[in-house]
């Protein structure tokens, strides 16, 4: 697997505390089948913004660490950028900085706060100049969740999706989990990351994302999907949603007497 999202720079944002937490993070990736990680660290978190260059080189010491500790592992740089009207002072049209593996593809990080019409401008903004934005999580965001048929139009235009591993495995609550699985129902996921931080919790162990997401309807489909929608973006190959007809809202299950009578 690729996993799109990562937070394994030590000493840049609040992932990987440090150098042996980074590299056990990458051995712990790499032991579940994780091939190729992309290091996604924060950037315009509350008006904080790394240079690039510094991004880039704290991603290539680590990558020469991880060879010397023998870790089967490639690393690619990225960033996870928070998009508001600021980070439009500082993407530039046709530039590559902040994006996944020299690719026009950006990983894009909204709030709860967002609102999809702004939203919207602003994706769309990004793709005038170049970009091809990948939605970071967003079966983690209240207000879009709201209207999910948004992230649908979204994706009819381009936009790419990214969910975390462990909002299958409930890490993230019931709601997202919910979420998620929807979202996974509906063919609108088109990566997978661990969105990892630590060696503990939220760390980048995919395999018990593997078991849960295959043992969805349409789970072996759609782990393998985000396989070879990854392999696509690091061999800078375009990349199609796999949504198809029109939106559909989905009717709520009905509870069984049982279900009605204790909650």
């Amino acid at each position: 697997m690729i996993d799109l999202h990562s937070h394994i720079l030590y000493d840049i944002d609040d992932g990987s505390k440090s150098f042996d937490m980074s590299i056990e993070m990458l051995r712990m990736a790499a032991a579940c089948g994780t091939t190729d990680i992309i290091a996604t660290p924060h950037v315009n978190r509350r008006g904080v913004v790394p240079e690039w260059s510094v991004i880039v080189e704290k991603a290539t010491v680590l990558q020469e660490d991880a060879k010397k500790a023998g870790i089967p592992i490639t690393i690619h740089t990225g960033a996870e950028v928070e998009i508001n009207f600021e980070a439009l002072n500082f993407l530039k049209e046709d530039a590559r900085d902040y994006c996944i593996a020299g690719s026009r593809y950006i990983l894009c990080e909204l709030t709860n706060q967002s609102e999809p019409k702004q939203t919207e401008h602003l994706l769309f903004e990004l793709m005038v100049r170049g970009y091809r934005p990948i939605l970071a999580h967003p079966e983690r965001y209240d207000r879009i969740m709201e209207k999910p048929r948004y992230i649908w139009k979204w994706l009819e235009k381009g936009v790419l999706t990214q969910c975390n591993g462990g909002s299958f495995v409930g890490y993230f609550g019931e709601e997202v989990q919910r979420r998620v699985e929807m979202l996974a129902r509906k063919d609108m996921i088109c990566f997978l990351g661990s969105d990892a931080h630590r060696t503990t919790v939220r760390n980048p162990d995919l395999a018990p994302v593997e078991v849960a997401i295959k043992k969805l309807t349409n789970g072996a489909a759609l782990w393998q999907r985000c396989e070879d929608n990854g392999r696509k973006l690091l061999n800078k190959k375009a990349i199609y949603p796999s949504i198809e007809g029109e939106w559909r809202e989905e009717k709520p299950k009905k509870k069984g007497f049982f279900a009605k009578l204790f909650g």
